[in-house]
């Protein structure tokens, strides 16, 4: 394919059908933040980066989408090497000039730049191609550029007469690979249904195995339980036992002050005979106790291991099924995407379901290369920036404070406050002004 590029141009298309055309130059002027725009405020928008002949006719073509901010500036974070794509893009339908080099998501040259790029639609409803193909037409002059003609050159209608039939037969190709791919998916859904119903019969069988043997565990507990109970009860009767002898024998020695010292040394024997024979007893129960909760210990050890080992037989089951199915979907050509604050739209591997249902904010937190902890913080202070300085009785001060858009830049105990004062931030005007005006 001749690759004499004329010009390098970008369409940009709002969700709305907002077009704009513009030379790459006024586009890296947009990407530098010198020059705003206000009617795609706050949306992510679709571009196709083109080389163009002296013919407005589309030589390369990459296909990739930008996020403005809520007041039209590009997102500073977007760094696609657009002219790298181009040059290694796989070929894609004629336009005109013969079969273009095309970057979109389903070929992607760069594996990693895959999420920044949007998939074109052809059908009979819409046809992204022609689309551009026109905003390219109708803004050339715009451009700086003009239509040059060689006297033997076929009209323009022939050549979108061509171009209509090309992209006519790439429809019906299209609609016929999507037919054998129904096909297809029908009967591995077919095949999946039949083992998820034998693995789920085999899951089944064990789970009864494992609550039999739980219930019978259960029942050996609460046997130990209370003989642990009932030897509890025991220690208790005889310490009140040798409370009142103890009582006893200080009663009498009370009203016996004036018998013999024969008789006090031999209470005191008998004190010290009870007390010895009470350590005894207590050393014995203490050493029995100790042995009843070791084997509580194991028991609840046993139980604690039985659940684990159901759950995940129950976890096996489910990811035996979901798991074949979501790599399924995966090759189907389905994304699974999410969207958090700071992270924006998160694009989900299929073998990242899993750890994303487990704790998306931690998978969000990874995304924004912070940690969990940090994440949160920032999100506390992004859903309500508010100064947190406490006052002499523990309150927070309350006042707005400059927003953090970024998690990587918030630092916790210095972004969410004002740092030149706070007797309730009267003194920072400056502060109170920016937040008005924003």
């Amino acid at each position: 394919m001749n690759l004499g590029v004329a010009s390098e141009v970008v369409v940009l298309i709002s969700p709305q059908g907002t077009i704009k055309g513009m030379l790459y130059a006024d586009f890296e002027a947009i990407l530098d933040g010198m020059v705003g725009v206000p009617e795609f405020a706050g949306q992510e928008i679709k571009g196709a980066y083109c080389w163009i002949n002296d013919k407005t006719q589309v030589l390369a073509m990459v296909l990739f989408t930008i996020d403005f901010s809520a007041n039209g500036i590009a997102c500073s974070n977007w760094n696609l090497p657009l002219h790298h794509l181009a040059t290694h893009a796989k070929p894609g339908p004629n336009m005109g000039a013969g079969p273009i080099r095309l970057a979109c998501s389903s070929q992607c040259p760069v594996a990693w730049h895959q999420e920044q790029l949007w998939e074109p639609v052809v059908d009979e409803d819409s046809n992204d191609f022609l689309l551009i193909q026109q905003a390219l037409n109708e803004r050339s002059a715009r451009f700086g550029l003009y239509l040059s003609y060689e006297d033997n050159e076929v009209p323009k209608a022939t050549d979108t007469q061509e171009l209509s039939e090309v992209i006519e037969r790439e429809r019906r190709r299209a609609a016929a690979t999507i037919k054998d791919l129904r096909l297809k998916m029908q009967e591995q859904q077919k095949n999946f249904d039949e083992a998820y119903s034998s693995l789920r019969l085999v899951a089944q069988q064990k789970e009864e195995i494992l609550n039999a043997q739980l219930k019978k565990l259960l029942l050996r507990l609460e046997a130990l339980e209370g003989q642990h109970h009932a030897l509890q009860e025991q220690n208790a009767a005889l310490e009140e036992q040798v409370q009142l002898l103890g009582d006893s024998l200080d009663e009498q020695a009370a009203l016996s002050q004036s018998k013999s010292t024969e008789i006090e040394t031999l209470a005191e024997q008998y004190r010290q005979r009870m007390a010895y024979r009470l350590e005894q007893e207590r050393a014995k129960f203490t050493e029995l106790l100790h042995q009843k909760e070791i084997e509580n210990l194991k028991l609840e050890e046993q139980i604690e291991a039985l659940q684990v080992e159901l759950k995940e037989q129950r976890s096996v089951q489910f990811a035996a099924g979901a798991d074949e199915l979501l790599q399924r979907l995966q090759a189907a050509g389905l994304n699974f995407v999410a969207n958090h604050a700071g992270a924006g739209h998160v694009h989900i591997a299929a073998e990242d379901v899993f750890e994303y249902m487990e704790n998306p904010v931690r998978f969000a937190a990874a995304k924004c290369q912070v940690s969990e902890s940090h994440y949160r913080a920032w999100l506390k202070h992004y859903q309500n920036p508010c100064c947190q300085v406490l006052d002499e009785k523990g309150e927070t001060c309350g006042k707005r404070v400059l927003r953090v858009d970024v998690p990587a830049q918030f630092q916790p105990g210095v972004s969410d406050r004002n740092t030149n004062q706070c007797r309730r931030c009267l003194s920072d005007v400056a502060i109170e002004n920016v937040l008005q005006f924003r």
